[in-house]
């Protein structure tokens, strides 16, 4: 039995190819949800050798006499069905979390008229590309209907020479993306939109990845756009020949000697980029206005925060001999009759950095249930302490405001209202860190790949996301969780300040800015602690030992180690000058820190919160990339804008992808 072209060997061709359509449901196959390109581009190159193989194997057709589908091509189409699943999984992921596109990135060059050409023929190439191919992935989905003939005008069209033809698009698509073979790799397009995106922290913001990551997927999508136009040549040399016009070896040898080429090209370029481009992943703040404790921030309590008390009550002898500056370390030793510290809670705890602003004033106290002592403070002199979200000078007082005034003692000397910062543990006092190790279940093969601060029961805890590691680094995406916290109560008999949470104090409220990250590209992250050093919270972290292809950890119990800040330097102070509340400003914060630094927990400004708040803030969201990825080093930092107390944060160092393009392929 004889077939006709359109139900036989048209039927075996369209659904070799039908591999890059963008309709089929990815297969949930956990290697096929963290598929990687270059695995890919390894089994699609095998797949298509074999399927053209398998023609070349057959007699040379003709329009009316085309034999059966045997099989050994239901074999084949068997393996490229499988290959298919990646393929579409992997473009339906890019599309679901890579935001990051050519036209967007329109704007970083406006000024420079020749890459913005660059950039439009890219897109219009680009174009052209992916409606030749819908063409093609629509004559498989009509197959029953199509006439061979307008197969034949396809194929010919496809691979006839000219500046219409795949071929030449493909070369000139990559000319202009990753420059000639001789330039300068840092020249290249795709150089310049991988430093645009490492510069732009909007760019950051929308994608949540790190800039190597970014690069990683820039090359991606180049790639998944080559692999098509290869997929509609190699398509089309097999319809030809299926056709009877030529066994076209030659073609097809030097058609592959170009796309070999290519790709070595371009991953010569990628190798170049990856070598110099960050990996570090952090959070950015949400937009302005659009902060809420406890969900995106959080805050240390009651550590040096603005507190108001007369002189008299500042020393056991209750006089006025001195003055408030003489008053940096003390306690409230009493409470003189009809005077406003009756009125306010008294500071029980240390009072430090006593000043003088004016004598008399207007007092508007908080509610009971709020952190803050005071909303604002207006002396005599028109000096208002805390001005409200938007700079204006709002005096209504909701309970009410106490007038408070100095007083003559005795004939020669006044007492004086000081304006202190008063350091008072308590209730109200959230100023705890846990101390105590966060480990991934390593024993699954489970890895940290995020982190993320989180208060509970007053203390912060560095909380870790973990995830199954597999084969290449990859992440098993439907593992991810987090790492239940081991919660505790400071209060409890059993629990020690020192061993499992530290106190901050005014002499121990230091916080190092550190990356720690494993120089060793086998080694991952899989636990976290703080540390206390010459009253100092550091970051230490937990690496283990992995293997690459196999994507299992080896001996985790013996073949891990903690690593911290080995800086033989000195630890640099990081200073704010009178820093307002972060959540005031009206721009997203940047870091500002480096490695092997220190900053300390200090009050808000005087003049902008009447220092009721501790700055920096701590920001509470989630800091992983999307999707999640294996992490070479875990950070803590300080992101802020000049005049804003900032935040404190965690940050990432996602694995390096320079070492994918190292490892052989299997």
């Amino acid at each position: 039995m004889r077939l006709h072209f359109g139900t036989g060997m048209l039927f075996l061709i369209l659904r070799l190819f039908e591999i890059m359509s963008v309709e089929r449901v990815a297969s949930s196959n956990i290697v096929a949800d963290t598929v990687d390109i270059i695995k890919l581009i390894h089994e699609l190159s095998s797949s298509l050798l074999k399927a053209w193989n398998l023609i070349e194997d057959l007699p040379l057709g003709n329009s009316n006499d085309i034999p059966l589908m045997n099989e050994n091509q239901r074999q084949i189409m068997s393996s490229i069905e499988q290959v298919n699943n990646q393929i579409s999984n992997l473009e339906e992921k890019q599309a679901e979390y890579f935001t990051m596109t050519i036209e967007t990135l329109k704007r970083e060059f406006h000024a420079e008229s020749e890459l913005t050409h660059k950039m439009t023929y890219v897109g219009d190439i680009t174009r052209s590309i992916l409606q030749r191919y819908r063409d093609m992935i629509d004559y498989n989905k009509y197959k029953d209907n199509v006439n061979p003939y307008t197969l034949r005008n396809f194929a010919e069209w496809t691979v006839k020479p000219g500046p219409s033809s795949i071929g030449y698009l493909l070369e000139m698509l990559h000319t202009y993306i990753y420059g000639e073979a001789e330039n300068n790799a840092t020249q290249s397009l795709f150089a310049k939109l991988v430093s645009s995106y490492e510069s732009d922290v909007e760019q950051l913001c929308a994608s949540n990845r790190s800039p190597q990551q970014f690069a990683y997927d820039m090359y991606t999508k180049a790639t998944l756009i080559e692999i098509k136009g290869y997929i509609m040549l190699e398509f089309s040399w097999m319809v030809l020949r299926d056709f009877g016009l030529g066994n076209f070896t030659q073609q097809m040898l030097l058609m592959r000697s170009k796309y070999q080429q290519r790709l070595q090209h371009s991953q010569q370029i990628l190798r170049q980029v990856l070598a110099y481009t960050g990996r570090i992943y952090w959070r950015c703040d949400p937009r302005p206005r659009e902060h809420v404790l406890g969900k995106t921030y959080d805050e240390i309590t009651r550590l040096m925060q603005g507190y108001v008390e007369n002189e008299i009550n500042l020393n056991t002898e209750s006089s006025c001999y001195q003055s408030c500056e003489d008053y940096q370390d003390v306690r409230v030793t009493g409470c003189q009759k009809n005077e406003f510290c009756n009125d306010q809670p008294k500071c029980a705890g240390r009072v430090h950095s006593c000043r003088f602003i004016d004598s008399n004033m207007d007092v508007c106290q908080s509610y009971g249930n709020s952190s803050r002592r005071y909303e604002f403070i207006h002396y005599d002199n028109d000096r208002l302490l805390n001005i409200d979200e938007d700079g204006i000078q709002n005096l209504v007082c909701s309970r009410g405001s106490n007038r408070v005034k100095s007083w003559s003692f005795y004939l020669f000397w006044r007492c004086h209202y000081c304006f202190c910062l008063c350091d008072e543990p308590g209730p109200q006092s959230d100023r705890f860190f846990s101390l105590r190790d966060t480990l991934s279940d390593f024993k699954q093969n489970k890895i940290v790949t995020g982190a993320r601060f989180i208060k509970d029961q007053r203390i912060f805890h560095l909380q870790l996301q973990q995830g199954e590691l597999l084969p290449g680094g990859l992440i098993n995406q439907s593992s991810l969780d987090w790492i239940p916290l081991e919660s505790f109560d400071v209060n409890h008999v059993d629990i020690r300040n020192g061993f499992d949470y530290h106190e901050l104090t005014f002499e121990s409220r230091s916080l190092g800015l550190d990356e720690i990250t494993a120089k060793n590209d086998s080694l991952v992250v899989t636990g976290a602690r703080f540390r206390v050093i010459d009253k100092h919270l550091n970051l230490a972290v937990r690496f283990s030992l992995f293997n690459f292809t196999t994507g299992r950890l080896l001996n985790p119990e013996v073949n891990s180690l903690w690593l911290g800040n080995n800086a033989d330097k000195p630890r640099q102070k990081l200073l704010l000058k009178n820093p307002n509340k972060p959540t005031k400003t009206t721009v997203k914060s940047v870091p500002l820190s480096k490695n092997n630094q220190f900053m300390e927990f200090i009050s808000s400004s005087m003049d902008m919160d009447a220092a009721q708040s501790t700055v920096p803030f701590i920001d509470v969201q989630d800091v992983v990339t999307n999707p999640a990825m294996s992490i070479s080093g875990l950070g803590i930092y300080h992101k802020g804008k000049k005049g804003f107390g900032g935040f404190f944060a965690p940050k990432i160092v996602t694995f390096n992808l320079l070492h994918k393009l190292m490892q052989p392929q299997t």
